[in-house]
């Protein structure tokens, strides 16, 4: 899944991945996306993880290159 939202148009980084099952038959997804918010973006990330993985339940925030670089959840950050 991580490669499936870095290959998204304008993603540039995926980082704090997590999946977690809600049930026997439902997982959750959250991610930090590092793009510019275009059309469509979230919208499209969405379709694409319920069509590719059957997830249909993700919180995925967006951050620009200068939010990302001050987020301590990045796996080279510096604490």
């Amino acid at each position: 899944m991580r490669a499936a939202l870095g290959g998204l148009p304008g993603v540039t980084e995926v980082h704090d991945l997590h999946i977690w099952p809600l049930s026997t038959t439902r997982s959750a997804l959250t991610a930090h996306l590092v793009a510019e918010l275009g059309d469509g973006l979230l919208s499209q990330a969405c379709v694409m993880l319920r069509d590719r993985f059957g997830l249909d339940h993700a919180t995925l925030q967006i951050e620009s290159e200068a939010v990302a670089a001050q987020c301590t959840l990045r796996p080279d950050a510096v604490v």
